[in-house]
């Protein structure tokens, strides 16, 4: 019997961009789903991931996430999706939805607090907590489809906690990172042994255009600054 462990890849993925026509900071508020320009770049996605042999996906229940896994499965012959919350919008989002960016600093405040230093607030969640969290559907892929892998579809601030962790950084930097809308993390796991992971932002995402996918994962290793809005927009 051989000691070489399976080799898995997983995708960890931003939902696609929202229809947001007031401008707000939408946290876990309902009736939000994908703009039409979402929409393209989830099937952009969809044909994407082809070409890979993942047929499992987890997902956040909010209605972006749901609807972006929904559009990705659509390319994937035998595909099933399951609901979870272990990757739903980062709590400190009840706090700040419903209010525009610009208007953060004064009907928010805490903000401040939470982007110096994320999860000191009782409201708010630790970054460790997140990464946990995201992590547990992780494993589950690692578990029961070695070899083959699966997707997860959550938000910005659980995957940039995930990230932040995997990449043995502080708590500080939850935000210096950023997995944009449609983005995502490519993660490679020698038995459940995180090897390596390449960001691969939305821009970068390889489409073989309508027919079946036939190309490789592109990647970009990197990381940004984000602002305001980008930081809670997840």
């Amino acid at each position: 019997m051989s000691d070489v462990p399976i080799r898995t890849r997983l995708y960890l993925v931003r939902h696609c961009q929202v229809r947001n026509p007031d401008g707000i900071l939408y946290g876990h508020l309902p009736d939000f789903p994908l703009s039409e320009a979402g929409v393209q770049q989830a099937h952009r996605l969809g044909r994407h991931l082809a070409a890979a042999p993942a047929r499992q996906i987890y997902t956040s229940p909010l209605e972006r996430a749901v609807q972006t896994a929904e559009i990705i499965s659509s390319h994937l012959d035998g595909a099933t999706i399951t609901v979870t919350d272990e990757l739903t919008e980062a709590r400190f989002g009840l706090y700040l939805q419903g209010v525009r960016p610009r208007d953060v600093l004064w009907r928010r405040p805490l903000w401040f607090v939470h982007m110096m230093r994320p999860g000191l607030l009782g409201r708010d969640e630790r970054v460790a907590g997140m990464a946990a969290r995201v992590a547990a559907p992780l494993h589950r892929l690692l578990t029961d489809h070695p070899g083959t892998g699966g997707i997860c579809v959550s938000h910005g601030d659980p995957i940039q906690a995930f990230w932040v962790k995997a990449d043995g950084r502080r708590d500080w930097s939850l935000h210096r990172l950023q997995c944009a809308k449609g983005g995502m993390l490519v993660l490679d796991y020698e038995g459940e042994r995180l090897a390596g992971r390449r960001y691969v932002p939305p821009e970068e995402v390889d489409d073989p255009g309508p027919e079946r996918a036939t190309a490789g994962v592109g990647a970009a290793e990197g990381s940004a600054s984000v602002s305001a809005a980008d930081a809670t927009q997840a």
